[in-house]
Parts: structure tokens; sequence; C-alpha cells
């Protein structure tokens, strides 16, 4: 190969003004009318006999191989040391060899430039960005197998930026665990083909590798990103050991939940049918608006204590839905009534960065608390009365004595079901800044129906007691 190559050089030297009138000018003249398939048709791979370290592309007969030990005998090579950091990389031009020395190869080789000195090979490159290919494009094209010592740059010389990363241990006393971050390096391929093209001119030259630094997330850029936003508290401190229980084992399906960006939240898909498979137990539900026992009785106080997290954290609600009745442990028009008929509670995560939810629940209280990116206003909840339905009460007497362990005489009144308005009701957020109301946005508009009270009073008329001072006998008429 090494005898060849010499041949085939010094034969180019001695036919060089030959080939240029027989081949070379009708290059030149057909250049300006040059597609990008023609372009791509001269981009040279390897041959199967050249050695595996050359640079090419397939269907030419030369290739760029730097680990060569000959180097073809041309005056106008060019030989460029990348520099970075103490290390080294060279591309040299006269490292390129032949299959064959033909009138093809000739006419590509002239046609690229090879046998050009710095000003033509400059000229071609021009030529080659006028039909709109860029700078990175026209250099390679010219200086055959410049990409692959490039790409043996960037893949030696930069490396990944390492992101701080967000741990979230919601049970734990340090709840987030943020990992310190790590700047990476990046070659600047674009401005080192700047380069390259502007020093061209040189022939032998060096360049230091351009880099540019890959800023990483930093850990406190993740610090503020995992802010409390909001957070809302309901009591259940007078409700059923089982209807605490569905209240907590619906919350608990949220504790640890992430939501990244633009994802969106369904109460139902998360916390799952409520059945006792899964661990929900009898308590109180509503149906028809009446009070009835049913599995997972409570379930509609975790839903609605998420929904005033989410409300409070500025997030956006897709889907709420209201109680018949108005609800004992929040205000009204903020309740949010969930069940597996289709009635859902859903929400985005409208935030350019992760939600991070966490769920605190004791025997008489239970929590949500939301965290991510700080809210850009404080948000508080404003209900207005708008209408009133009084209660209607019906009385019972009780005269077969069914509610005897209540009442007995008919001065004695106790309430089976207490009575509760109907209302209508607004909803309000208030957004305020620094303490001062920037907006106070109407969110939603409720109706509650009233619930009748139940009344029981006693049949039997008391019996009038007798004076402390009056003796028995004076009192009956006994003489």
């Amino acid at each position: 190969m090494t005898a060849k190559i010499k041949f085939y050089s010094l034969l180019c030297f001695l036919t060089a003004f030959l080939v240029s009138a027989v081949c070379f000018l009708p290059f030149c003249g057909n250049f300006a009318n040059a597609q990008e398939s023609n372009l791509n048709n001269v981009i040279c791979t390897p041959q199967d006999n050249f050695d595996n370290s050359a640079y090419g592309n397939e269907d030419c007969n030369f290739v760029y191989a730097p680990n060569n030990g000959a180097a073809s005998q041309i005056n106008n090579a060019v030989r460029i040391t990348f520099v970075y950091n103490g290390r080294t990389f060279v591309y040299d031009q006269s490292k390129i060899i032949y299959d064959k020395f033909d009138h093809d190869t000739v006419a590509t080789l002239m046609q690229r430039g090879f046998f050009e000195d710095a000003a033509g090979k400059s000229a071609i490159i021009k030529k080659v960005q006028a039909l709109g290919f860029d700078t990175a494009t026209a250099v390679n094209y010219v200086l055959t197998g410049l990409d692959k010592v490039v790409a043996q740059i960037d893949a030696e010389v930069s490396y990944k930026q390492i992101d701080s990363a967000v741990t979230f241990k919601p049970n734990s006393q340090n709840i987030f665990s943020i990992s310190q971050g790590k700047d990476g390096l990046k070659v600047d391929v674009g401005k080192l083909y700047d380069e390259i093209k502007q020093n061209l001119g040189k022939g032998n030259f060096s360049l230091q590798v351009p880099t540019n630094r890959v800023k990483a997330v930093t850990a406190q850029e993740n610090k503020n990103k995992t802010v409390l936003k909001a957070s809302f508290t309901t009591t259940y401190a007078n409700s059923s050991a089982d209807r605490k229980s569905n209240v907590k084992t619906a919350l608990m399906k949220f504790n640890g939940k992430i939501v990244q960006p633009d994802e969106t939240v369904s109460f139902n898909d998360t916390v799952g049918a409520r059945t006792e498979k899964n661990g929900y137990k009898n308590a109180k539900i509503i149906v028809n608006g009446k009070y009835v026992d049913g599995i997972g009785g409570g379930v509609c106080q975790a839903s609605t204590t998420l929904y005033n997290a989410v409300l409070t954290a500025g997030l956006k609600i897709e889907e709420w839905h209201r109680h018949t009745l108005k609800s004992s442990y929040v205000k009204p028009s903020f309740d949010a009534m969930v069940n597996s008929n289709g009635a859902d509670l859903v929400f985005v995560n409208d935030t350019a960065s992760p939600i991070y939810i966490r769920t605190l629940c004791d025997d008489t209280s239970a929590s949500v608390l939301v965290y991510g990116v700080p809210n850009e206003y404080e948000i508080e909840r404003k209900y207005k009365v708008v209408k009133k339905n009084p209660a209607k009460i019906n009385t019972i007497v009780d005269t077969d004595g069914k509610y005897a362990d209540k009442v007995t005489y008919d001065d004695e009144r106790v309430y089976l079901q207490n009575p509760i308005d109907g209302l209508t009701t607004e909803g309000y957020l208030i957004f305020k800044k620094n303490g001062k109301v920037i907006e106070e946005k109407l969110i939603r508009r409720d109706t509650y129906q009233s619930v009748e009270g139940i009344l029981v009073q006693g049949s039997q008329p008391r019996p009038i007691p007798l004076p402390d001072d009056v003796p028995i006998e004076e009192f009956e008429g006994i003489s």
C-alpha cells in the first residue's frame, strides 16, 4: 500500500496541469449548479480494503487514514493541531490515501480542493456555503475526515452536567433531600469550524478548542422549588372510628405523590374504588339528600381537604362537585364531593416545576400540604351567603314510648335530627401581595338543600309536685 501511495502521489504532481485542463474546468463550471444530493455523493467513507482507522464515505476511491504511516506528497496539505488543557488532537490532510488513481478520483479530489492552495480551498468553501450549507458542512467538504477528528475532540473533551436531584421523603424529619449539582462542558463545534475557516490560509496552524460551560441545576435552585405553597386541615374529632379510617386510607394514597409539570391528577384514579377489599369501612354517606350507611363514608372529607390545599396552592382545578347538603367540616362553596359513579376531583400542575404532596392524619384531624415553586400571591378563601332556605321542623309526639330513653313528658323535646338551613352561596379566592388585596375572584356558586329537623316530644303530662310544707292528709282532704 505504501509504494502504491508514493507512486500515485508522484504521478499526481506530474500530471496535475494536464488533468486540470481535462477534468477540473468542467467541474468548476458546474459547481454553482450543484444540488445537495450531488454534494452528498462525494462525501466519502472507507472501502472494505482500507485500514479500519480510515475516515470517509462510500462510493469514493480515497479516504482519510490518520494512522497510516505514509502520506500524500502534496504541497498544499492542511495540518491542524487542536489543543485543549494540555491535550492535542491532529488533523493532517496529507493522510488522505487512494484506492486507485483514475479520472474519477482525480476529478473528485480537485473538485474538493485537494490540490488547491489556501485561497483555492477557501473559495470552494464559500461556494458550498452559497448553496445553503453551513460552515461545518462546507469545511468538511474540503477537508476530508476533519469531521471525525472534531467528533473525537467533542467526545473526549465534553462531559455532561450533573443536575442537583430532589428526593422526597414525606414521612421523614427532613422531607427533602437535595444533592449538589456539577456543571458540564461542551465543545463549541460551531465556533471551532468558524476558527478553522478563518485560519485556513496558514496551512499548518494550531487552535485552542473553544468550549462552553453547561450550567447544572443547583441545590439552591431545587431548594427554591420545594417550598410550602399551601396547606389545609379539616377536623373529624367527633367522627366514628370507621369514618376516620376511611379519611386516612384515602389521603395516604396521596402522601409522597409527585406531580410533574402539566400532569393531570384524578382523585378517583389515585384513591381507587371504595371497597372493603381496598380497606374502606362502613360509615355515613349522603344519598339523595339523606345520610345513610355506606362503604367509604368520609372519603369526601379527604377530597375536600385536598381540594382546598390545591386551590390555595394556586393550581388549576379541572373538575369538582358540591355536596347535596352543606358539609360540617368546611365552609360552603369549598367542598369537593366524589363518588365511584363519576363525580371526581381533577387538578393539573400548571407550574413549570414538580409539585410534592404530603398528607398527615391523626385521631382528630387530616391535613394536606403542597410543596413546589413559591406562589406569586397569598391566596385566601371567602364565601358569601346569597340566599337562605330555612329548614322545616317535624315534631313527633312519642305516644307509644318509642323514644322513652330520650323523652317522657310533654315539656321535654329532643332533636333526633338537627335542622340545617338550605343555602345558596358563592366562593371567592382573594389574591394578596404584601398584605394588599390584588384581586377577589368568584370561583363558584352553589345551592345546598335544607335538612328537615326531626324533633321528638314526650306525651305524658308532668306530675304537679306537692308543696313541702303541706301535710299529705290535709292536701288530700282527709280529716
